[in-house]
Parts: C-alpha cells; sequence; structure tokens
C-alpha cells in the first residue's frame, strides 16, 4: 500500500521496509534518470539522488558490483535476490 509503515519505514513509491522484499519496479522507480550502462556506485548514487528509501538503498547494496546495460538487467538481479530471500525464507 502506497504511503503504508512497514517497520518503521514510508513505503510510498514501493518501498516495502525490507530489503529482501523490494520490487524490481521499486528499485527502478528510484533509479529514474539514470544513464546505462551504470555501475553499481552510479545505481546507488542515482537511488541516494531520488531519495530513496533504505529497503530500496540496501537492495541496490546487494546487487553483484558489475556494469549494468539497462533497466532490465538490474531488474533481474533484483528478483535473484527475492527469490534467494523466499528460498531462504521457505527452508526455515
Amino acid at each position: 500500500m502506497t504511503g503504508t509503515h512497514e517497520g518503521g519505514i514510508k513505503s510510498a513509491k514501493g518501498g516495502t521496509g525490507n530489503p529482501d522484499r523490494s520490487s524490481p519496479a521499486a528499485v527502478e522507480n528510484y533509479l529514474k534518470g539514470i544513464n546505462f550502462p551504470a555501475n553499481k556506485e552510479a545505481l546507488l548514487n542515482q537511488a541516494k539522488n531520488n531519495s530513496a528509501p533504505d529497503d530500496v538503498m540496501k537492495t541496490i547494496q546487494k546487487l553483484p558490483d558489475k556494469e549494468y546495460g539497462s533497466p532490465i538487467d538490474v531488474g533481474k538481479e533484483v528478483g535473484h535476490i527475492r527469490s534467494n530471500f523466499n528460498i531462504d525464507d521457505a527452508i526455515k
């Protein structure tokens, strides 16, 4: 829900409050204005400039340190982070 709070973090624009559950769309939303190709540092800087919430920043920090050719490349990596979390969560 837009504008709700989860874990004390405002989740407007897709932030969830949980870095393992930030959606690819939420991360992409905070990368608006970035020029691709872009490395991880550029992604972090752009997200910070766009006032990304902590969960989105932490998700980007978990991305592999490489060059991303497009928002699709970033979204795929975010999806891997989420699926790894879901597998780990299911094992518990």
